[in-house]
C-alpha cells in the first residue's frame, strides 16, 4: 500500500473523533444565553467563561494532535518561558 493511501485511511480512522472534536467545539463556541443567564444568577460568569476557554484549548490540542499538527496556540505565545524577561 502506498503513503498516499495510508494517510488517506488513517484520516478516514479519526473521523469520527475529528468530528466529535469539531461538534464540540463548534458548541463551545455557539452563545447560550440561558446558560449564561444561570451562570450569573448564581455568581460563577467568570468560572463558566474559563472553564469554556479550557475546554476548547484542550480539544484543539487533541485535535492537532490527531492532525499530526504541531503549532503553538495563542495562549502558549503568551506564557514566559524560562530566561526571558528583564
Amino acid at each position: 500500500m502506498d503513503p498516499v493511501s495510508l494517510a488517506q485511511g488513517d484520516n478516514r480512522i479519526d473521523s469520527p473523533h475529528l468530528d466529535a472534536i469539531n461538534l464540540m467545539l463548534r458548541d463551545l463556541r455557539t452563545r447560550h444565553d440561558d446558560i449564561r443567564h444561570r451562570a450569573a444568577f448564581r455568581g460563577c460568569t467568570t468560572e463558566l467563561l474559563t472553564l469554556q476557554q479550557e475546554l476548547m484549548d484542550y480539544l484543539l490540542q487533541k485535535k492537532d494532535t490527531l492532525l499530526g499538527v504541531k503549532s503553538a496556540r495563542p495562549q502558549e505565545l503568551a506564557k514566559p518561558t524560562i530566561g526571558s524577561g528583564p
